[in-house]
């Protein structure tokens, strides 16, 4: 279990990432002094397994903790929370393997889901070419996983369920990273492509999403991309609660143009901060209660209905609609004094949009979901 003092480590940090935000946004990653003060609270070893030197937290204090770093910078957030889910790929791996990745379970590893690689069986692993998209944190990271496509004699390897997709973890040191991550929102999240070229993995660093997971926790056994966009949620709440936390304090000493009274004392300001305080607590309550639901599930031996994998969808495409909005909120009502490059509240609104950008939070997923609720099955290959 995670400590529980991890949430008040995170909040001693917050400062410090003000401090480095502009920073982040002018590099395009994180520095590597934020890097080891992460590192330090083992925040990233929150899902490695216990057996392997982690903390094995649930999942509650897990989004707590993403959501606490994200609530000071949203590239910070989100390097944390896709960090922290992409080293649950140690509790899929066989042990040889995690071992080696996650040889200090308190480093970050990247990852990149879709299966944009090729691989070929050989002896004793497989051979991997490919390009791929959005390896968030690749800068600051010694091993990345990414998705590959089975291929046999120039053709996808086809089984019952589709075609054969595997990940494979490699080190950073063996793939090429292009420099491309630049973009209106995350700037600093050095999200770049990368590629490779027949490198080749031996079988141990070799994983697949929805085979038996090689640890017996139950944080293994959560819906793989149910609980990783889980993670992203998190990050918008966490961006929200962060804007409305600088309206306020901004609103005691503001004067808006042609006012007389500070923007605190002002009724418009009252109605939408009390709005979306309501509006960001129920998006919260929602997602934090379809996660604790699929956790009691499969701490009990349980697999998640089909029900209960809709919920936590909608509750995370919700969350992160909701935590956009609400920043955007906290924005506007700041008035010019948000637009301004020194004002955090423009920087949160950019990074909350980019967020719902993401494809495990585009608009489709509210149509498979409500297939689901209406007694059909998604079109969506994995939900």
């Amino acid at each position: 279990m995670a400590s529980p003092n991890l949430v008040q480590q995170l909040e001693g940090l917050l400062p410090a990432v003000c401090g480095w935000r502009e920073q982040i946004e002018h590099d395009r990653r994180l520095p590597a002094g934020l890097v080891t003060a992460l590192r330090d609270t083992a925040v990233f070893a929150l899902e490695v397994p216990a057996a392997i030197g982690g903390r094995e937290a649930d999942p509650v204090e897990i989004l707590r903790a993403i959501e606490t770093i994200s609530r000071a910078d949203g590239s910070t957030g989100w390097c944390v929370g896709v960090g922290v889910a992409n080293n649950g790929a140690a509790g899929l791996m066989q042990e040889a393997g995690a071992r080696e990745v996650f040889s200090d379970p308190s480093a970050p590893v990247a990852g990149v889901f879709a299966p944009s690689g090729a691989a070929g069986r050989v002896d004793g692993g497989v051979r991997v070419s490919g390009r791929w998209q959005f390896a968030s944190g690749v800068t600051h990271c010694d091993w990345v996983w990414a998705g590959c496509m089975v291929m046999e004699d120039g053709r996808p390897h086809l089984t019952s369920a589709g075609p054969e997709i595997i990940y494979a973890a490699i080190p950073v040191r063996s793939v090429d990273v292009h420099d491309t991550w630049f973009v209106s929102g995350l700037c600093g999240t050095a999200s770049h492509d990368i590629s490779v070229a027949d490198v080749f993995v031996p079988e141990s660093r070799v994983f697949a999403f929805g085979s038996a997971p090689q640890q017996p926790g139950p944080l293994y056994r959560l819906p793989a991309l149910g609980w990783f966009v889980s993670h992203l949620a998190a990050v918008s709440l966490g961006l929200a609660r962060g804007a409305l936390d600088d309206l306020v304090s901004l609103a005691q000493t503001k004067t808006p143009a042609f006012s007389t009274a500070v923007l605190a004392d002002r009724p418009v300001a009252q109605v939408e901060v009390a709005r979306a305080e309501a509006a960001l607590g129920a998006a919260r309550a929602f997602l934090f209660e379809t996660v604790d639901d699929l956790w009691r599930t499969v701490v009990e031996g349980g697999e998640p209905t089909a029900q209960q994998l809709a919920k936590n969808r909608v509750a995370a495409v919700n969350a992160t609609d909701v935590g956009a909005v609400v920043t955007r909120t906290a924005s506007v009502l700041a008035g010019g004094s948000a637009i301004r490059q020194a004002s955090a509240l423009q920087r949160h609104t950019r990074d909350a949009e980019a967020i719902a950008h993401h494809f495990t939070v585009a608009p489709h997923v509210w149509e498979d979901a409500g297939r689901v609720f209406l007694g059909r099955k998604p079109t969506a290959p994995m939900f």
